[in-house]
């Protein structure tokens, strides 16, 4: 038997690679969820996948992971990783058993951060700055706000897991941008935030805290995105020295909420115009993890050891900074889609993949890449290659299919 304290990770995708791989370096037997054929299930560092019957935003799911809880009493942590299950356990911990450990900041905390409207008022409170804002819900109110708030200006959705368009949120520098890129109110979203454009780069701080007080804390400038307008999910970033400015900020917000866990604080930042704006608060682990991990704040540890016992001796770390990352495979991925959204040209195609490269040999480490673990990146390749395979052949048989229904000869 495997005496080894296990595990459940809830979500599997980029994070969940990191936090396997330290996890089972700290002598914890790991367990992941599927997930549309996750990275980690190819982790030699994961001892077992849940092929769980449902999807986190299914109906019935967390009364899903309640029975395979109650069958697996040796699962004595559960971590929630990907936002989804993070809300819903919030939403859900009635249904699962009590005697279990659940790595997440509280319901109170969670629920909170994860609406972006309430949020706006809570750094109001705390003094922390944010860009004006209102939220809308038509198309004529989205005009009038833009012409009180100005330009350039950025629609963002109330959740980050329901983008505009594909993208993670849209942003208008005209008038003329604002109607071309949005003529009609985007499908599924009953609420929007508009909100003034802050120029500049955006600013990461991975972040533990204990009763309120920050005790570790990494800043890291993003050099680019998978979207070639700015917006999305960083593929290059450098951590730096704490700015003292983003130092306050996030303190301020912990003690704001009470904060006890790890989570991500985001920032625009644009030091030429002097000017700040809060972005969000993620009451989980950034998606891109390797990186706190790699500068040593011990996050993965920290989300179980706080949530056993809030009130354990813990030292107050801060990265000095100095460590590059890199994610080719979104790199790539960011161009493609780039391209195909029209946010760039097929003249600047060759440029951005040579950057990808460039930025990939150079980079002073990987998200994903691990030369002692290669399936999980090797594997996003094969999956989006794969899923192209699977989709050209659909829609090649579905003339034949349909010729087949109506009696008619095939064509060839």
């Amino acid at each position: 038997m495997d005496s080894r304290q296990n595990v459940l990770l809830l979500g599997n995708f980029r994070p969940t690679v990191a936090i396997s791989r330290r996890l089972s370096s700290l002598g914890y037997r790991v367990i992941v969820t599927r997930d549309k054929g996750g990275l980690a299930a190819a982790s030699r560092f994961t001892a077992e996948v849940w092929d769980a019957p449902k999807a986190a935003k299914d109906p019935g799911f967390f009364d899903c992971l309640a029975e395979f809880l109650a069958r697996r009493p040796e699962i004595t942590i559960v971590v929630p990783v990907e936002e989804a299950y993070v809300l819903g356990l919030a939403q859900n911990r009635a249904k699962l058993p009590p005697d279990r450990i659940y790595a997440t900041p509280s319901d109170a905390v969670v629920t909170t951060s994860l609406d972006k409207v309430m949020m706006l008022e809570v750094a109001g409170r705390a003094g922390i700055p944010s860009a004006p804002a209102e939220v809308v819900e038509t198309m004529e109110q989205i005009t009038a706000a833009a012409a009180r708030i100005g330009f350039p200006l950025v629609v963002r959705p109330l959740s980050s897991s329901q983008p505009i368009a594909g993208r993670k949120a849209l942003i208008a520098r005209t008038e003329e941008v604002l109607h071309q890129s949005l003529t009609e109110w985007p499908e599924g979203h009953g609420r929007l935030i508009v909100q003034r454009f802050i120029r500049g780069p955006r600013y990461n701080v991975d972040f533990a805290a204990q009763k309120g007080k920050v005790i570790r804390a990494v800043a890291t400038r993003i050099l680019r995105t998978d979207a070639f307008d700015g917006t999305g999910i960083d593929v290059c970033g450098r951590t730096l020295p704490m700015p003292q400015d983003l130092r306050a900020y996030t303190a301020r917000m912990a003690a704001e909420l009470d904060y006890t866990g790890v989570g991500l604080i985001q920032f625009m930042v644009d030091r030429e115009r002097d000017e700040i704006s809060f972005l969000e608060l993620n009451p989980r682990f950034n998606g891109n993890t390797a990186v706190p991990d790699r500068a040593g704040l011990e996050l993965c540890r920290l989300a179980i050891d706080l949530a056993r016992d809030p009130d354990g001796a813990e030292t107050v770390i801060e990265s000095p900074g100095g460590l590059r990352h890199a994610w080719f495979y979104g790199d790539v991925q960011g161009v493609r889609q780039s391209l195909k959204r029209g946010m760039m040209t097929r003249r600047q195609v060759p440029a951005a993949l040579w950057q990808a490269v460039r930025d990939a040999v150079t980079a002073d480490f990987h998200v994903i890449w691990a030369w002692h673990d290669p399936l999980p990146g090797i594997s996003q390749f094969t999956n989006t290659l794969r899923n192209a395979l699977r989709k050209r052949a659909g829609k090649a048989g579905a003339p034949r299919e349909e010729a087949d229904r109506a009696g008619k000869p095939r064509e060839t």
